[in-house]
């Protein structure tokens, strides 16, 4: 899948996961969906539909896909494991999961106050000190940022600030 047939998905996958009820900024969606699915070419994206590498906690139900991935921790730094990840129908099912997501977990939440926002929205969604977030990477803001700039010039969503609806 080439960049722009990247974007092309995403606008029609957001459209639909919106009319589903999923709150979330779209400029941070579509980048860190690009980020975390190599621009829908990894393997978990191929086949599982999962653009943000959503793990399969416990209380997932749905069927799961077993795949290596490396994770950042203060202790071991870069390390290798695998992990049982969520897999979904499309691409929509799995923005409305996240937004799912965001709304149940309490870290999460204040990113919904702040969907208007990139920088305050992507800012509510990482690990903070007192609490987990979204990516254990202590460079995601920065590759996220990375990312979008480029979509943004391949004509997908500006990163700015939106009138809060």
């Amino acid at each position: 899948m080439t960049k722009q047939e990247f974007i092309e998905r995403m606008k029609q996958a957001c459209v639909v996961a919106r009319q589903k009820g999923a709150s979330f900024n779209e400029p941070v969606v579509f980048a860190q969906a690009a980020l975390e699915s190599n621009w829908g070419n990894s393997g978990l994206c191929v086949r599982g539909n999962n653009l943000f590498g959503i793990k399969a906690s416990k209380s997932w139900t749905g069927p799961t896909l077993e795949l290596p991935t490396r994770e950042w921790s203060k202790a071991k730094g870069w390390y290798e494991t695998t992990a049982q990840w969520r897999v979904y129908p499309s691409w929509n099912e799995c923005i409305v999961d996240y937004g799912r997501l965001l709304s149940r977990l309490s870290w999460y939440r204040d990113a919904l106050r702040v969907t208007h926002n990139p920088d305050r929205f992507l800012q509510a969604i990482l690990p903070s000190d007192e609490e987990p977030g979204w990516a254990t990477d202590p460079r995601y803001a920065e590759k996220v940022r990375n990312v979008a700039k480029e979509i943004e010039r391949l004509g997908g969503p500006k990163w700015e600030v939106q009138s809060e609806s």
